[in-house]
């Protein structure tokens, strides 16, 4: 018999050390990032039984404080899961049902709103807008209620999915309303103390502010978001039950292995929590649950995710139950392309060959071009987006995108998010476009709107946009 000893010395050297090897291919790719592209955060990786976790950068440039898996972070949208959980919670006592009309909690619901559920709320189909405020501009929970109210609905009730921090801001009010308790001590004493989480929430776990994670817009300081113009028991309601919590990648792994079992919510209410209720635009294949999104994979498994972020803080939570595998990833430093950086971080145990690895666009390699050199693509580009005409932005994409980006943007899923962008673009004045080692940035004459445009052989092969 011939034995192989390469491999019988890995297979010690594994065993010996209890490191599953697609962590070292995590931890390798997560350093690099940190030395060629200054990343900051933290990831928790947990696999088959082994878990891994660390930091990388710095959650603190100006005070050299070390991003650590204990550090505090924002962790956005992934808020909307704990709002989600706090209203089954209230439905398993009694106390309200989750086929209830807003009418049955709000005086004065005009016409239009009538229809509305919470249901509606919880899974973005009531046809509020998305936002209707900034998030730190000061509200009270009536006057929440009372601009929500007087905004015109984008469909009628249940007619569509158009996703919502409005809903959950509202959905926040009606829990301080059936609960009598507020926001944030209801959710500390049902959800985060049953799972064992000490170090997650608004304002309640008190931190020292030297471990809470400071945002970066590039080089920028943007501060700590729960330094921001908060009320004393937390943000207002332009933010509150909606994002804006705060917590580690430990926390947040407690979260998912409490929700494992029926320690915060019975089958029952779990069956609604993970309900593939309504798809997240037609053609999309992803469902949206009670602040979670169900996603097929190619595998026949299902994946249980949300993320969340404000173009400075991000979090990314993966959930791939059928395989035994969960992704917790915070950044205080976002760039749009650590949008797949735990997708990269799952397919590393997953795929036994694949090598994570993510194209940075660096903004300090950008060098302003002779726009006459684009003109053609660019102004097909917006010609075609801004047309409004279903045809005509399918003949641009036809023309314009290369074969790969065509599978990976489905006109069913995207049309309506290129005809918005249309709609804003053709409002603006092109001022600038630069050039990078990926593409095309484009800039617009007194707009914070931003269009990068990824090429490839001279075609469009990304797009990406961003409000500055």
């Amino acid at each position: 018999m011939k034995i192989n000893f390469f491999a019988l010395l890995l297979f010690f050297c594994f065993h010996l050390s209890g490191q599953n090897p697609a962590f070292d291919k995590i931890d390798h790719f997560l350093s690099e990032l940190n030395q060629q592209h200054n990343f900051s955060g933290s990831v928790l990786v947990a696999w088959k039984g082994q878990v891994f976790k660390k930091g990388y950068g710095l959650s603190d440039r100006e005070a050299k404080t070390a991003f650590t898996p204990q550090t505090i972070s924002c962790v956005g949208s992934v808020t909307k899961q704990f709002t989600g959980a706090a209203i089954l919670k209230l439905e398993m006592m009694g106390k309200l049902k989750v086929e209830d009309p807003i009418s049955k909690y709000f005086p004065n619901v005009p016409a239009d709103k009538q229809g509305i559920t919470l249901h509606h709320l919880l899974t973005h189909s009531a046809g509020f807008p998305g936002a209707i405020g900034d998030d730190y501009a000061s509200i009270t929970g009536d006057e929440f209620v009372k601009l929500a109210m007087n905004q015109p609905l984008l469909f009628s009730p249940g007619k569509a999915y158009e996703y919502s921090n409005v809903g959950f801001s509202l959905l926040g009010i009606i829990l301080e309303q059936v609960s009598k308790e507020p926001y944030e001590v209801f959710l500390n004493k049902y959800l985060f103390k049953p799972a064992g989480m000490t170090q997650t929430g608004y304002v309640l776990p008190d931190w020292k502010s030297a471990n809470v994670a400071t945002g970066y817009r590039g080089e920028r300081n943007w501060g700590k978001i729960n330094e921001k113009n908060w009320a004393k028991d937390g943000p207002y309601w332009h933010l509150r039950a909606n994002g804006g919590i705060l917590s580690t990648v430990e926390e947040l792994y407690k979260w998912h292995q409490a929700l494992l079992g029926e320690k915060i919510l019975s089958k029952e209410a779990k069956a609604k929590y993970y309900g593939r209720h309504i798809e997240e635009g037609e053609g999309s294949g992803s469902y949206y649950g009670y602040g979670w999104a169900i996603f097929p994979t190619p595998r026949q498994t299902t994946l249980i995710a949300h993320n969340g972020g404000n173009g400075i803080y991000f979090c990314d939570f993966l959930r791939y139950v059928d395989e035994d595998l969960t992704v917790i990833f915070l950044t205080n430093a976002t760039k749009r392309e650590y949008h797949q950086l735990a997708t990269q971080c799952a397919r590393a145990c997953i795929l036994p060959d694949f090598v994570p690895a993510l194209n940075i666009n660096d903004p300090s390699k950008a060098v302003p071009v002779d726009q006459a050199q684009y003109d053609d693509l660019v102004n097909n580009f917006i010609r075609g987006i801004s047309s409004g005409d279903e045809k005509a932005i399918k003949a641009m994409m036809d023309s314009l995108f290369t074969p790969g980006f065509k599978e990976d943007f489905p006109m069913e899923q995207h049309l309506k998010v290129l005809t918005k962008l249309g709609g804003n673009v053709k409002k603006l004045e092109l001022a600038t476009i630069n050039a990078t080692e990926q593409g095309l940035t484009l800039k617009f004459t007194d707009s914070p709107l931003m269009i990068e445009l990824e090429l490839n052989g001279g075609k469009i092969a990304g797009v990406m946009v961003e409000n500055e």
